[in-house]
């Protein structure tokens, strides 16, 4: 592996042999401007594109939840979650190997040097993998309500490592609509958690809110570590990156179900898909494509701005989830959905100048 010179910076390079499958694309999505206004920069296809993938990221965020919702409480099925996260990312992986195969070198020998130089999204799927663990821990120990507060503090955790490891300047004004989001998300979703009437074990409800914490600090990483590579990176596309990410994926989540059933325990013999249902499938399909919109979004925007359109379709998800679902829907939820709108735009909109 060589290294180049890049804007000042020594870098490592991927084998030459590997070319990127999206080029033209990028050039589409963030075309190279001079300093142009701020208005006029809204006009460009770019931010057409970028707003696009965002929507894209919404609507599927808002459909993955009603989905959910409609599954588990409505209809109350019992399929394995984990087994739906499994076929999310197979088929992930099988929509990421078709567009990083499309022209170029032999797909087979392609497919084989980007699973050979993985190592960067192993590292990511560990991380992923540990998060599932962590959320697993935290659950079991608090109750959905503390888990949901203290879960939103993601916002501030991606934010944070944006400026640590990305340099970006955020202004106080930033800072101020993302704490003002984080609330309104607490405000929508709390109402909706029943807290548990079980005696506290305060060990356990240690334990479970360290597991939260911890799972918070290392979402915010990845998201921010993820974006790094994706953009550091111009010899790979973010079909490439998809595709060693589900790789891996695929790999731990076949040894995770594994030592669940040998070491946890599990009663009778194991079925793989048993009681998975057509909404099941749909919701598989809808996670490994939000899988896909994610790292699309943070390839054209970054990874704050996902945040913000997650946190968007908390909203709609519950407001939704009240005319179709006969969700609940009451004033601090009114109000914490004003909130979060204000904020997204409070964020989207500021021009305040930021220190270096």
């Amino acid at each position: 592996m060589g290294r180049g010179w890049r804007g000042g910076k020594v870098i490592a390079e991927e084998d030459p042999r590997i070319e990127s499958t999206e080029s033209r694309f990028v050039d589409a999505l963030d075309p190279p401007t001079k300093k142009e206004p701020r208005f006029f920069r809204r006009l460009v296809p770019g931010f057409w594109v970028k707003g696009l993938v965002l929507a894209l990221l919404l609507v599927q965020n808002t459909t993955y939840t009603l989905l959910r919702r409609y599954s588990m409480a409505n209809l109350a099925e019992k399929y394995d979650p984990q087994e739906v996260l499994l076929v999310g990312e197979v088929f992930k992986l099988v929509v990421s190997a078709c567009a990083t195969t499309v022209g170029g070198e032999a797909p087979g020998a392609r497919l084989a040097r980007l699973a050979a130089r993985s190592g960067k999204m192993f590292g990511l799927a560990m991380i992923y993998g540990a998060m599932n663990v962590l959320s697993y821990v935290a659950i079991r120990r608090v109750d959905a309500a503390v888990f949901t507060v203290c879960a939103q503090l993601k916002i501030l955790t991606t934010a944070a490592f944006s400026v640590g490891i990305l340099r970006k300047r955020v202004s106080a004004t930033k800072w101020r609509a993302l704490v003002q989001l984080v609330l309104g998300c607490v405000l929508v979703t709390v109402p909706q958690m029943t807290a548990s009437s079980a005696p506290v074990d305060h060990a356990a409800f240690f334990v479970g809110v360290v597991a939260v914490f911890v799972e918070v600090f290392l979402s915010g990483f990845a998201s921010i570590y993820f974006e790094k590579v994706i953009k550091a990176d111009e010899k790979l596309s973010v079909w490439d990156r998809n595709y060693q990410l589900a790789l891996h994926s695929i790999l731990l989540y076949l040894v995770y179900g594994y030592a669940e059933r040998t070491y946890v325990g599990s009663a009778g013999r194991y079925e793989p898909f048993h009681d998975f249902s057509g909404v099941a499938w749909g919701l598989a399909f809808l996670g490994g494509g939000g899988g896909l919109l994610v790292a699309m979004t943070v390839k054209v925007a970054d990874s704050v701005v996902k945040t913000l359109a997650v946190s968007v379709a908390i909203v709609t998800s519950t407001l939704a989830s009240h005319f179709l679902l006969g969700g609940p829907l009451d004033l601090p939820m009114g109000v914490g959905a004003a909130t979060v709108a204000l904020s997204v735009l409070n964020y989207s909109f500021d021009a305040s100048p930021v220190s270096a």
